[in-house]
């Protein structure tokens, strides 16, 4: 479906017969588990018309959702695609963080196995948490600190069958919710690292495009690469976390090529912040993000 058509649709209505017709049709040839972010939406529709959206987009889950609005998701034949827990400013790198971000992600993975929902996420942090009461900490002693955490806590996703996806943030960034300044896990070796430790299908790195290509680039080699532990795709125009339309640098027909041709058949969840009429843009994102498939 073209830019003339979705437009057409926004026009028509979701449900007119074409555009139910076209969803219907994509719904049985997309390889990828849809989802969006709640965070970008929260201020735009309320969680009930976030759920009519991704019924319409015939969406597997909602991203980032409280545990309060989860009996909704579930009632509606969604999931929360990936559970919110720990904040970022207090990571796993920080042993004074370690014993209430256990008992967060504690709380998060009984909740997923509960409604059968299957992830939760968890960040390094950053390399000075003084503000937050913690302090200054090396890159290496970041490293040892996030495996003594994770060697706590991963055992008991496993038993529960709950994946941990650990996400890279860009650091170069200054504006809120386009960058963390100061962050520890901005590169995908880094976060590698901690994660290729434990060598677990419970424990994953969420590759976020758009802090890849802000931090690195080189998004396909990246891919290529790390195939052994991504586990979750989230996606954003760059520069601007905006759309993923052609007034932004990232190449994303090639780069979700790259993801098929790698296998990969997990949640590609959009976190763009949106500028234009939401829907359209999430409509785009799909279309942009489906690859060749034969």
């Amino acid at each position: 479906m073209n830019r003339r058509s979705l437009l057409a649709c926004l026009a028509a209505g979701l449900s007119s017969p074409s555009c139910l017709s076209h969803q219907t049709k994509k719904a049985s040839t997309y390889p990828f588990k849809k989802s969006f972010c709640f965070w970008p939406y929260r201020n735009v529709w309320s969680i009930d018309k976030m759920i009519q959206v991704a019924k319409e987009l015939d969406c597997d889950g909602i991203e980032l959702v409280d545990p309060k609005h989860w009996s909704k998701l579930k009632d509606n034949g969604l999931e929360c695609s990936m559970s919110t827990s720990h904040p970022f400013l207090k990571g796993m790198n920080h042993p004074k963080f370690h014993d209430a971000n256990i008992q967060k992600l504690k709380e998060r993975i009984d909740l997923c196995e509960k409604y059968d929902f299957p992830s939760v996420i968890s960040f390094v942090g950053y390399h000075d948490s003084s503000s937050v009461g913690g302090g200054k900490i090396s890159p290496r002693e970041g490293i040892k600190n996030c495996i003594k955490a994770y060697e706590k806590i991963l055992p008991y996703a496993e038993k529960k069958g709950v994946v941990l996806q650990m996400e890279v943030l860009n650091s170069r960034v200054s504006e809120k919710m386009k960058g963390h300044p100061g962050f520890a896990g901005d590169r995908v070796e880094y976060c590698g690292e901690i994660i290729r430790h434990f060598n677990s299908p419970n424990f994953k790195l969420l590759f976020d495009i758009y802090h890849v290509q802000v931090m690195q680039g080189d998004l396909i080699t990246r891919i290529d690469q790390n195939m052994d532990i991504i586990g979750h795709i989230h996606t954003a125009g760059c520069p601007g976390r905006n759309e993923l339309g052609d007034n932004q640098e990232i190449n994303y027909p090639a780069v979700i090529q790259a993801l098929y041709d790698n296998d990969y058949r997990g949640y590609v969840t959009h976190e763009f912040i949106p500028t234009k009429d939401p829907l359209l843009g999430l409509q785009e994102a799909f279309e942009i993000c489906t690859p060749r498939t034969h």
